[in-house]
């Protein structure tokens, strides 16, 4: 598999020291790809470990790189939804784009900075595969980094890997009311940039947690948050098929009535739109809430 196929599945790598809050992700607001506080020290003497779990693709990645100056370092990318055996690659460095843009002048490195061999064009939602290669004669810097188009990503069953496989789905599991929370919290970052919204994750991530966790009505309020958001950028049948979920669960939850109904109008259904407001409607006037029943809900529903 070429390294171009697997850019959405790869994570940013940088050691992240502090955790703030007791949290077991700390994730880059910019990049949408998260540090993981993984106990398990997975590498040999010598290396550092890093876990990262890219919030687009639902994939961690988990490295071992050499504390030291060399040119290739080992990276494991492993799907949560547990249906393709893990790849790993051997590059030198992967960084993100906005990693580029904070460090125009190069890549730390342990002995300092490393240039680039070239000026680095980057779309800004890949990342990037970067190659440590001997300088140009006559540069400061004995070596540069360049940035490469593609490297391939093997196939990797062996007891090392599973292991490594396993330790990524257990914490997956122990970490998922904060990997939704994270996933909540950059859908509401993204919902209005519509080229970055477009290809990011709604169902293809939802419908995997789902599946492996089961539906919490915990986190009806977080599902409920999801759907809004994806109505509010368009995303109507994405938002129908999880609030659905939601009104199945809890058929007294106000709210999801009114995304539902809003959903449905955007898409031109108003007579299940008007069902809807409807519904919705009568829920907030036996609660005793009729003042905060919004005016479109009443204009839609007749």
């Amino acid at each position: 598999m070429k390294f171009n196929i697997v850019y959405s599945f790869l994570l940013l790598v940088c050691a992240v020291s502090v955790w703030a809050d007791n949290k077991n992700m700390i994730c880059d607001p910019d990049s949408n790809v998260c540090s993981v506080a993984v106990a398990n020290n997975y590498c040999a003497s010598g290396e550092v470990a890093n876990t990262k779990w890219d919030i687009r693709s639902g994939a961690y990645v988990l490295s071992c790189e050499c504390d030291c100056t060399s040119q290739e370092n080992t990276f494991w990318l492993i799907d949560t939804a547990g249906k393709s055996p893990v790849k790993t690659i051997y590059t030198s460095k992967i960084v993100s784009s906005i990693d580029i843009e904070k460090n125009k002048g190069g890549v730390p490195d342990l002995f300092g900075l490393v240039p680039y061999c070239t000026n680095p064009q980057v779309n800004s939602e890949v990342l990037i595969n970067l190659k440590k290669i001997p300088g140009p004669e006559g540069a400061t810097q004995p070596y540069c980094y360049s940035v490469e188009k593609s490297v391939a990503a093997e196939v990797c069953t062996t007891t090392d890997c599973e292991a490594k496989k396993s330790l990524v789905m257990r914490d997956f599991a122990r970490f998922k009311e904060e990997s939704l929370s994270e996933f909540k919290n950059a859908t509401a970052r993204l919902y209005k940039e519509k080229v970055r919204f477009q290809n990011f994750p709604k169902q293809q991530f939802v419908a995997p947690y789902v599946s492996t966790f089961g539906y919490s009505k915990s986190d009806q309020q977080s599902y409920n948050d999801i759907a809004y958001y994806w109505q509010q950028a368009g995303f109507n049948d994405d938002a129908i098929w999880l609030l659905e979920k939601v009104i199945s669960s809890s058929p007294s939850r106000m709210v999801a009535y009114l995304n539902i109904a809003d959903a449905y109008w955007s898409k031109g259904e108003q007579n299940r739109a008007s069902d809807n407001y409807k519904k919705y409607i009568d829920l907030m006037m036996l609660s005793g809430k009729k003042q905060k029943i919004p005016e479109r809900a009443t204009n839609r529903s007749k």
